[in-house]
């Protein structure tokens, strides 16, 4: 069971990497041209970003579905889920520093971003386990993920907005100056949330009873 768990991991870890190294291929400047080397094609860059944090989202919470089935004490279970998010980061950063090359980006700018978007994905992993442990029809799973996905994406663009990654992710990687309010907002608020989330999220009764 462990060699199993750990294969369809890794299996998840490349489709990620192969995934994410589409819109860095797309973004990166042509050869053709001496001088996209200096003026490189902005258009395309900021592509880059806003794929790689929808694809952290959607993985990060496909661990956590992951996560409902294991048989764990519940504080073990999360933080191999915590575990994962943040390998999931650490073997994206090369991808991450390509980019920062080509757009200019500061390594503090940068820096910052990522602390955002892994503190968003852990959020979503864990909101997968719940869903994972709450409902059971793989169908149900797959509609109530993506369902709530895109009605939190859409949502946070009128309310709550420092919760939008796209959004925060536009902030740190443009030209003007930071907004530190609107920047402190989002990792509160995605610090609580992810307090409450690891509290909140319960084990399954099955394993409850094996504890005991």
């Amino acid at each position: 069971m462990r060699s199993v768990e750990l294969s369809a991991a890794w299996s998840a870890y490349t489709g990620y990497l192969i995934l994410a190294g589409i819109p860095l291929l797309i973004a990166l400047p042509s050869s053709a041209r001496v001088d996209a080397l200096i003026e490189p094609r902005w258009s395309m860059i900021p592509i880059f970003p806003m794929v790689m944090v929808l694809l952290f989202t959607i993985y990060s919470l496909n661990f956590g579905l992951a996560h409902a089935t294991r048989r764990a004490s519940p504080a073990e279970v999360r933080m191999s889920l915590l575990a994962h998010v943040g390998f999931l980061m650490v073997i994206s950063l090369p991808y991450w520093t390509v980019f920062e090359s080509i757009s200019g980006s500061s390594i503090g700018r940068l820096g910052g971003a990522l602390g955002y978007v892994t503190l968003y994905g852990a959020c979503w992993a864990c909101i997968g386990l719940a869903i994972g442990r709450r409902w059971t029809s793989e169908i149900m799973r797959f509609n109530i993920k993506y369902a709530l996905l895109i009605v939190s994406i859409v949502g946070t663009f009128f309310v709550l907005r420092p919760l939008n990654p796209f959004l925060m992710l536009s902030l740190w990687f443009g030209e003007g100056a930071l907004q530190w309010g609107f920047v402190l907002m989002g990792y509160l608020v995605l610090t609580l949330i992810l307090g409450v989330l690891l509290r909140w999220t319960p084990a399954r009764e099955e394993d409850n009873r094996e504890l005991v």
